[in-house]
This record gives C-alpha cells, structure tokens and sequence, in this order.
C-alpha cells in the first residue's frame, strides 16, 4: 500500500472532531505557557482600552487570539493536510515506520538551526545599530520562563499553526492549481510561502518595543523563514510532531548558545 493511500485510511478511522480536538489539546499546553508572560509595557500598549483590568484577565485576554488560531488552524489541517501527503502521529494520520529516525533527524536539524541562527545574529549585529545591539543582548539572554514558552507554544502550537494549518492549506491549495502530478512542487511553495509568513510574523511583537529600521526587519523576517524551511522541510519528511520537536530544539540551542556568549 503506497503512502497516500495508507495515510488515507488512517484519517478514516479517526473522525475529524477527534483529529482537531488532539491537536487543540496539544497545541493548549502553548497557549498555556502564556501565562507565564510576565505583564509588560510592551503588553498594556498592544491593549490600553484594558489597562485597568486585573493581571489575570489580561493574560486570559493575550490568550484568546492564539486559542482561535489555534481550533482554525488544526480544523484546516485535519482537512486538507493528508491529501497532499502531509501526516500527524496525533492526529492518527501519520505512518510510524521509521519513528526512531525521524525523531533523530528533527532533534539534530533544530539544534543545529538554533545554533546557527545565534552565530548569523551576533555576525549581523554590529551593521544594524547600538539601539539593536542592546536589545539583542538584553533580549536573547535565556532563564527559564523564555524558553518553556519558546518549547511549548513555539514548538507545539506555532507549528500547528504554521505548519498544519497554514502550510497544508497552502500546498492543497497549490495541489489543486497544479495538478496531482507535481505534489512536490505543491509542497515546496507552501514551505517556502510560510517561511515567509513565519518570518513576518514576528515583526509585530518587535516592533512594540523598538523603532525597526530596514536592516532589522531584513534580519527579523530572514533569519526565521530560514528556521522555518527547516520546520517545513522536517514536517514534509516526517510528520507534524517531527516539526514540533526541531522547533523545540532550536529554542534550547538558541537558549544555550547565547548563554555562551
């Protein structure tokens, strides 16, 4: 039985609620490690009109974009992800053949994402301004609160989104254009497209501390789509929680490299 075909029996005998309600309650655990989000200036400017409200409910409130995102994302995935070949093992769609080695490569090609990504920014550092530099150093410092959130929503609930959702949609939608004869090239551009998007997406949250200047956001959004080719890549050759512990994995390289530094 080929792969397609069998990752089609699988999602058969998982119905979908199940599939979506695994991958919600994995990707929770991110969501949760958001608490542990001290309140900071940076948070009460992205909501004023929520100044006054108890820390409590503020930290609920940072909660309920990614909880949304999250149900959308593992609901489109669910749909869409196996028939571009794309599998979870908690989602019930993924063929464990060859566990051992997934879970090999995925570990070495975050660490060694992780680590690379530190020596690029430390390289980059001295061309983009005091300003960053300082931030840099204050920022990337690791204690344990940044790097449970880094593991747990970076590594789980991102890849949900980003990943499952997004790119699966992205490639089926791609499949559909193109044809079921280039599902490679359907998967390529949906790595490729969402490194992109992965990569912006983390310009919001710098922006709310610093004045981003051109050689910022140029390094922001190329050194994390650079990360996310490797999750995507590591997705489409393994499964969704291959991804899941490469992202893991380049939060604590990154963590115990700049400890280093």
């Amino acid at each position: 039985m080929r792969r397609n075909e069998l990752n089609n029996v699988l999602t058969a005998r998982r119905p979908l609620w199940k599939q979506v309600a695994c991958l919600v309650g994995l990707g929770l655990l991110g969501v949760l490690s958001l608490l542990l989000q001290p309140v900071s200036e940076q948070l009460l400017s992205q909501y004023p009109e929520f100044a006054d409200m108890p820390v409590w409910g503020l930290k609920l409130l940072v909660m309920l974009n990614p909880l949304v995102l999250l149900i959308v994302a593992a609901w489109l995935g669910a749909l869409v992800a196996h028939r571009v070949g794309l599998r979870s093992l908690v989602a019930g769609t993924a063929w464990s053949i060859d566990t051992h080695r997934a879970w090999l490569q995925a570990a070495v090609a975050g660490l060694l994402t992780g680590a690379v990504l530190v020596c690029l920014d430390v390289l980059a550092a001295p061309w983009l301004g005091e300003t960053w530099q300082r931030y840099l150093w204050q920022a990337s410092r690791p204690n344990a609160h940044s790097l449970l959130i880094g593991v747990l929503y970076g590594g789980v609930t991102e890849e949900i989104l980003m990943r499952w959702g997004l790119m699966s949609v992205l490639a089926w939608a791609m499949w559909r254009l193109v044809g079921r004869k280039h599902n490679g090239l359907a998967i390529v551009f949906a790595i490729f497209a969402v490194a992109l998007v992965f990569g912006m997406a983390h310009l919001p949250v710098l922006a709310a501390q610093l004045e981003l200047s051109t050689g910022i956001v140029t390094r922001t959004v190329l050194l994390n789509a650079l990360a996310g080719l490797v999750y995507g890549w590591v997705f489409w050759r393994h499964h969704l929680e291959a991804a899941m512990l490469s992202h893991a994995c380049s939060h604590l390289a990154m963590g115990m490299v700049w400890a280093l530094v």
